[in-house]
């Protein structure tokens, strides 16, 4: 991997996750079955796009009934962890938001390393730490949460997220082999457009979106644009890069830094608790490898992740 590939990397991610966060914050465009909807539309324009003008890099695999019903509980957990992690990331900090996200990949770290399988993965005891340090501080950082409704605050639906982009990153192991990552995105943007128009319907979130005007309006649409494209860039680049063994620490290393940054972007007040809970989180996500699946992996067989 390149110094070029990585810059785009971190570019496409913290670009995205500054914008999502303005408009949903910031701006206040609290309206998830509508901000998902939007974007997944946009994404799917994009990969349809790429699939006529280049078919033979991104190919598209035809589904049938036995493999839909093979790709579904996948398509259920993705359309719900977008709406979740909308949800919050509107009312979390971006620097908790990304910490406790880093139990996703600590999780299925350890789960691929201590789950008996036909073969046992070896523990580096530098990764296996790092693994437990993050599932602690997240589980710390989400226990400093006070509010007694904690059902309806942005950390639950944290949770939610975290535990449902776990449950299709483990479900994309046991499904149909023909799908790969390029199919997964483009059915469950595909999945995602059709629960969310009518759910947005259903919330009657649509039509209060539709009452929705800031006095920032140009800024309110230039976002909710350049929000839906670098998304898009970025799940398509990620499954480009996650075949490089150094993935993991772009990743880790573009979360922390976005993190970081986003202190000054968004400022928020946190405990000196909580700064060090996030400190010790960042640190020890980096020697963590990444957890996206990848092709050659995603078979019906024994668990099986590649460090």
């Amino acid at each position: 991997m390149n110094e070029a590939a990585g810059a785009i990397y971190f570019l496409l991610f913290f670009g995205g996750i500054c914008i999502n966060k303005y408009v949903l914050s910031v701006l206040g465009f609290k309206y998830p079955t509508i901000f998902q909807g939007w974007q997944t539309l946009a994404a799917l324009i994009i990969y349809k796009l790429l699939n006529v003008f280049k078919k033979s890099s991104y190919p598209i695999t035809p589904v049938d009934r036995a493999g839909f019903i093979s790709i579904l509980p996948g398509l259920l957990f993705y359309t719900t962890s977008l709406v979740a992690n909308s949800k919050a990331l509107a009312e979390v900090a971006v620097i908790v938001y990304l910490a406790v996200q880093n139990a996703l990949p600590a999780a299925i770290f350890l789960f691929d390393r201590l789950y008996p399988s036909r073969v046992r993965m070896p523990l580096p005891p530098l990764q296996g730490a790092g693994a437990a340090l993050v599932m602690i501080t997240s589980i710390g950082l989400v226990m400093t949460e006070s509010s007694l409704e904690f059902q309806e605050s942005g950390y639950f639906w944290l949770i939610v997220g975290v535990v449902c982009n776990a449950a299709a990153t483990l479900h994309a192991r046991i499904a149909d082999a023909r799908f790969k990552s390029w199919d997964r995105l483009y059915f469950s943007s595909v999945f995602s457009v059709i629960i969310l128009a009518p759910a947005s319907l259903y919330l009657e979130e649509a039509f209060q979106a539709l009452q929705f005007r800031h006095d920032r309006q140009e800024l309110f649409v230039t976002g909710c644009l350049a929000s839906a494209i670098l998304i898009a860039c970025l799940n398509l680049y990620s499954t480009v890069l996650k075949e490089d063994e150094k993935f993991g620490m772009l990743q880790n290393g573009t979360s922390g830094i976005t993190a970081i940054l986003s202190i000054w972007m968004f400022p928020t007040e946190l405990s000196s608790t909580q700064y060090v809970l996030i400190f010790i989180n960042l640190i020890a996500a980096l020697p963590i490898p990444s957890q996206l699946n990848r092709d050659e992996d995603e078979k019906p067989i024994a668990i099986i992740q590649s460090a």
